[in-house]
């Protein structure tokens, strides 16, 4: 055990029990998955294994993934790999090991605010399309923003235009808050069930810029403020 994983070795001991996200950014099971932090041993973390459609999710070893851990007052992240799964158990356990530093985020950048902006969006491909899924065409489309993170946004979209939505697609966006006009690049992480007529994606930014994450993260104080009246 390396001085990096003892340091994060006792951080992670009052972490016992946190909720956790797993973020897989590539290959036939990308997505993000939920999950607890269950137990420490010999240099492993074992988190409650994920599940996919009501399955355990198959989790190859030496699969790179991204750990979020929730705390009081921030996120602490890590990336891992996958080394092993142990099913018959009491708790379902996957173990993984650290391959990067437990970092502390700040818990701003994962507040979430509803809000209703229009937005402009502009398919930029993806490394795999699932089977008898057609490219998005290639061509501007007008969207709605539900909600927004500096992490990520919630999109609304009209029913006829599921097809340019594609989960795992890379996307260019140009968001509008007041004056400011601002392109952002980003993935779908999640398409959503129908409501009201509309369809639900989760897209996660592939990186802000520091103007746009200045512009954002005032307008989302804004927000905040308008939401507890």
């Amino acid at each position: 055990m390396g001085p990096e994983y003892e340091e994060a070795h006792k951080q992670l001991e009052n972490l016992l029990g946190s909720k956790v996200e797993l973020v897989i950014s590539s290959g036939l099971y990308k997505g993000n998955y939920l999950s607890s932090l269950e137990e420490l041993e010999k240099g492993l973390v074992g988190v409650s294994h994920p599940t996919l459609k009501g399955a355990f999710l198959p989790a190859l070893r030496s699969t790179e993934l991204l750990m979020k851990i929730e705390a009081a007052n921030c996120i602490y992240q890590a990336t891992m790999i996958v080394t092993r799964s142990a099913l018959n158990v009491t708790i379902p356990l996957l173990w993984l090991k650290l391959a990067s530093a437990l970092k502390k985020v700040q818990r701003r950048m994962f507040v979430r605010v509803p809000t209703s902006i229009k937005a402009d969006a502009f398919p930029l491909g993806i490394e795999e399309l699932p089977e008898g899924v057609a490219s998005p065409p290639k061509e501007w489309f007008t969207v709605r923003i539900s909600d927004i993170s500096l992490g990520g946004i919630g999109i609304s979209i009209k029913e006829n235009l599921v097809p340019y939505c594609i989960e795992g697609g890379r996307y260019l966006l140009l968001i509008k808050i007041g004056n400011a006009a601002l392109f952002v690049v980003g993935k779908i992480v999640k398409v959503l069930s129908k409501r009201e007529g509309n369809i639900e994606v989760g897209f996660a930014y592939e990186g802000l810029s520091v103007s746009a994450e200045k512009i954002m993260g005032g307008y989302i104080r804004q927000q905040e403020l308008i939401t507890r009246g």
